[in-house]
């Protein structure tokens, strides 16, 4: 099948060394010699029609280029012939490692969506990475040798000679002798590794699971097993025997760390050095890195582990083709009506089980919205006045216009019965009223105590209340603007909601309307009423500092009418400051009502009347707060 070199071309036969080593390639011979590449190439050349019939018969379609490549739909790709070559791998390992290769892409095929999640839970974990890097090849080589078993030889030669040509590996942290144990012992199944004895331990129980001979090592390496399955596994029954050995490994890593900082300290002692002065040589060790994270203590082994088996794309590349193959099966498998969705949130920025969710809150409030609609139209047509005025010319009209009194005789004299030069009356709606604008605000109580999502809860009631004055006035404006359109009224009606807790949060800016977003922005956060405090007075403060030199003017004018509300459930962490900001907003002529919902303790009522005095009212069963900010916007109404 092979054309080329034998499989164990130029390499001596391995022996025993003292130290448990084999007369492998040291770190320094691992380059490839020169004109290796040219070789490789000649080498692939020659056997490219058996890759890519390999590749075939794993589903992939496979062609010799100068980078490794998958286009995860299609099942096409590259792969490099100079890959390993470069990594001091014999032709014949080359084309091994290359078949290898490609048992990792077929497996990826087989479930993108389980290693999407496995990539997404070990993007962070370096670690996690090694173990089932180690586990899946473990899968790949099993599978190559079932399709390629005349390349067994040269696996079990590359694994005993380049990979893990050690076989003590007691001073190798636990956590990773576990892992080279694992793929080692399978590859080279005749030659058990010496080990600490806790992992020997924990090695022979994974070998016989359930002490009936079941090897649950080969179980998760299982090439016919569904990827997610096989994660799963691991997950419950081998990531907790790794992860015991890492924390254990750690603790020992930390101690050594401080003892070692504890003899540099003693050193510099002797020798008079202080901390900030004298020699420090980073070879003698007396400057170390910080370490930032705990598997930075383990760094070197970790690229040491990497760098054993090295893989063709790299964990993000890897990572960014199985996702975008999970995005394109998610977009192929969307029904209409999930297009449908997406193109919502795409163009609104919410979703429609968002506003879905929105709606339904609004039908528990609607019907309070009803009786306000006749005051929205009795305010509407008593700002209407009707002026008669001669405005437009017509042939038929009650006076001639003096403008055209000598063309009306010039038309007389000649005969033209239609001329059009005289006026006719035209009745004309206008806005007298000198109030222009309306601004609602309404303040909401954030804090914790106010955490309570269900029907009469203070929390529920409260997002209530903030959706039927945002509709009811959004109701209201939509009205106001086609009569704008008309010029027939001039009147805006703006609105904002706040919110506070240790600080003042903005859920709606103060203006005319409201889109979706902002509609489930202020539901979502509304029933999430979770702060510490109660500091009403920084939303007040807020208000009155938004309140300019011409806003002020306006209000003295009668040109704007400017409306706060405040619904909380116990008193102020400041009075005082509370008090200042109330009073400050009444004498720039703000009309500031608040409401007291629940049954506040003795203390927090006294904190509300020393605020509020008569502009406060209690609402002691808090299911009535809806109607009770109904009555206000009523009474508001009616006052325009």
């Amino acid at each position: 099948m092979i054309r080329g070199e034998a499989k164990r071309q130029g390499i001596a036969d391995p022996s025993r060394q003292k130290g448990g080593k084999r007369n492998g390639n040291k770190k320094g011979e691992s380059a490839a010699a020169p004109g290796a590449a040219q070789k490789a190439a000649r080498f692939f050349l020659e056997n490219e029609r058996a890759i890519c019939d390999y590749a075939q018969q794993a589903g992939l379609v496979f062609e010799m280029g100068d980078h490794w490549a998958i286009d995860m739909e299609t099942g096409r790709g590259t792969f490099d012939p100079d890959f390993f070559v470069k990594r001091g791998f014999t032709e014949s390992e080359s084309m091994w490692a290359t078949c290898h290769e490609i048992e990792h892409f077929r497996d990826w095929r087989k479930d993108p969506e389980a290693y999407a999640s496995l990539y997404a839970r070990t993007k962070r974990e370096r670690r996690l990475d090694l173990l089932y890097h180690y586990i899946n090849d473990i899968l790949a080589n099993r599978e190559e040798d079932r399709r390629f078993p005349a390349h067994r030889e040269t696996r079990e030669y590359l694994y005993e000679d380049k990979l893990f040509p050690r076989i003590n590996y007691t001073k190798t942290p636990r956590h990773l002798q576990l892992i080279y144990a694992m793929l080692r012992e399978k590859m080279l199944p005749r030659e058990e590794v010496i080990l600490s004895p806790e992992v020997r331990s924990a090695i022979e129980r994974l070998k016989n699971i359930d002490g009936r001979g079941t090897d649950l090592i080969l179980l998760v390496s299982d090439p016919t097993a569904a990827p997610g399955d096989r994660f799963d596994v691991i997950r419950d029954y081998i990531e907790p025997v790794y992860e015991r050995f890492f924390q254990e490994d750690l603790e020992e890593r930390k101690k050594k760390k401080e003892e070692k900082r504890g003899e540099d300290e003693d050193a510099d002692a002797l020798s008079g050095e202080s901390m900030e002065g004298g020699s420090r040589s980073s070879d003698r060790g007396y400057i170390e890195k910080d370490v930032t994270r705990d598997e930075d203590y383990f760094a070197r082994e970790y690229d040491e582990s990497e760098e054993k088996l090295p893989r063709a794309l790299s964990p993000e590349e890897a990572r960014e083709k199985i996702e975008q193959e999970v995005r394109r099966h998610r977009e192929e498998d969307k029904s209409p009506e999930q297009i449908a969705r997406e193109q919502f949130r795409s163009r609104y920025g919410v979703s429609a089980e968002e506003v879905e969710d929105y709606a339904d809150e609004y039908r528990k409030i609607e019907y309070q919205i009803k009786p306000l609609r006749g005051i929205f139209e009795r305010i509407i047509s008593t700002r209407k006045e009707i002026k008669r005025r001669l405005k437009e010319r017509t042939d038929q009209g009650v006076i001639f216009d003096p403008a055209m009194i000598a063309q009306s005789y010039i038309d007389i004299s000649g005969g033209i019965l239609n001329s059009r030069t005289q006026l006719k009356v035209r009745r004309e709606e206008f806005d007298e009223h000198r109030l222009r604008e309306v601004e609602f605000t309404l303040i909401c109580d954030l804090s914790g105590s106010m955490n309570e999502n269900r029907p009469g809860g203070k929390s529920y009631e409260q997002r209530l209340s903030a959706i039927l004055i945002t509709e009811a006035l959004d109701e209201f404006e939509k009205k106001l603007k086609e009569e704008r359109f008309e010029r027939s009224v001039d009147l805006h009606v703006l609105t904002e909601i706040r919110g506070f807790h240790a600080r003042d949060e903005e859920l709606k800016p103060l203006s005319d309307t409201i889109d979706f977003a902002t509609r489930a922005r202020i539901a979502r956060r509304l029933e999430n009423c979770t702060g510490n405090r109660t500091a009403d007075y920084k939303s007040l403060a807020r208000v009155s500092a938004g309140i300019d030199k011409e806003t002020k003017r306006k209000i003295e004018n009668g040109d704007l009418r400017k409306v706060l509300i405040l619904i909380t459930d116990g008193g102020s962490d400041d009075v005082s400051l509370a008090r200042a900001a109330k009073d400050r907003l009444l004498k720039q002529g703000v009309i500031a009502k608040a409401i007291q919902i629940g049954q506040p303790g003795k203390s927090d009522v006294e904190k509300f009347r020393h605020v509020w005095q008569r502009d406060g009212s209690p609402c002691k069963d808090v299911s009535y707060l809806v109607p009770a900010i109904k009555r206000l916007l009523e009474d508001f109404l009616n006052d325009l």
